[in-house]
């Protein structure tokens, strides 16, 4: 358990100052050698949400359920109204690393919340067996993953990209891959 305050001398009042930090292995793999960490706030931070949505990069927001999640690269992001979980991490300093990052990311947004455009709605998800779907379902492990649908969900999360599936460049398969590329906004053909 550690308290600890964000604040930093001579700046403008930031929208986190004091919170609670607590790192905990995740429920799904416990044993794991990873930790999350979850971060009390003192401070309600809900009207800094949909200006993170506005900014981040396919992050996933739900405004009814007060929630912003967002990935950047290996590590993933939960902003709630009087929390704030991430991880995965390797260690207390990695964890309190990536929890110092998320709080000056939300207090550095609304500073210059005036510069953004806050984004209330929710950004379309593409759906994991949509994608699974048009795949060859082959199981073949060419592309690095044991199956398809793990292929899928890297898809999905943009960890891999759809040139890593050698079976989806022959002409058989060619429509889906175009499908594919739509879907998935081209970013990983």
């Amino acid at each position: 358990m550690n308290d600890r305050n964000s604040a930093h001398p001579g700046s403008a009042e930031p929208l986190i100052g004091d919170y609670h930090l607590e790192l905990f292995s995740p429920p799904c793999l416990p044993g794991a050698p990873s930790w999350s960490a979850r971060v009390t706030l003192e401070s309600d931070i809900e009207a800094v949400l949909p200006y993170l949505n506005g900014q981040l990069e396919g992050a996933e927001y739900e405004p009814a359920a007060k929630v912003l999640v967002w990935k950047d690269q290996r590590y993933k992001f939960a902003f709630r109204p009087r929390e704030i979980k991430t991880g995965p991490a390797q260690d207390r300093e990695e964890a309190q690393g990536l929890v110092d990052r998320a709080i000056a990311l939300a207090n550095d947004i609304w500073r210059d919340r005036e510069r953004f455009a806050p984004r209330y709605d929710k950004r379309p998800t593409v759906n994991l067996m949509q994608i699974y779907r048009l795949l060859p379902r082959t199981n073949c492990g060419q592309c690095g993953t044991g199956t398809c649908m793990a292929f899928a969900a890297a898809l999905r999360e943009g960890d891999t990209e759809l040139a890593c599936c050698p079976v989806l460049t022959e002409p058989a398969h060619e429509a889906n891959r175009k499908k594919l590329l739509e879907m998935i906004g081209g970013l990983t053909g």
